[in-house]
């Protein structure tokens, strides 16, 4: 009897050790989860800010063209 009662100890043990195993796989899943919709947000705000550095440096070039159209104005008048 008493070998019957430690293996039974033991399978109860194993299945706790089961299910908080399981539970700590199902944590780990919800944080990987989390992480992953974080790593999106933050991929689509890259792309966003990528481009609005491409907006700003042709707007950049387009002011550039104009100044130097102006000088060139300039230029021819005096």
């Amino acid at each position: 009897m008493d070998l019957l009662k430690q293996l039974e100890s033991k399978m109860q043990a194993l299945v706790q050790q089961r299910n908080q195993l399981r539970d700590e796989l199902d944590a780990l899943k919800a944080a990987g989860a989390t992480e992953s919709q974080e790593l999106q947000s933050l991929r689509a705000q890259l792309e966003a800010a990528q481009a609005g550095k491409t907006a700003l440096e042709k707007d950049r070039e387009a002011v550039k063209e104009q100044v130097a159209a102006i000088l060139r104005a300039l230029e021819a008048l005096g």
